[in-house]
């Protein structure tokens, strides 16, 4: 692969996520982080604490410039709950 040298390469676990869109930096994380238990518990999975949360500005400026604000996935590891 032919990387440019700005960019560093990184290794990636991977693995399932659950994804959560709002408004950026206008997000009640606390209440976001509650609707997300909520349908883990629901859906028999629980968080991954062992990767990162990620996040990522999925709106175009054209689309800024028409809403008046930006769009933020916010990306929470997940895995299968135990069923032990």
């Amino acid at each position: 692969m032919d990387v440019p040298k700005e960019f560093d390469i990184i290794d990636f676990q991977g693995g399932l996520y659950t994804v959560a869109t709002d408004i950026d930096q206008k997000t009640d994380m606390e209440a976001l982080k509650r609707e997300i238990d909520v349908f883990l518990e629901e859906n028999r999975f629980e968080r991954d604490c062992s990767r990162q949360e990620l996040g990522n500005v999925i709106i175009s400026s054209t689309a800024h410039k028409i809403m008046g604000y930006d769009q933020m996935d916010y990306y929470s590891p997940i895995k299968a709950k135990s069923l032990i």
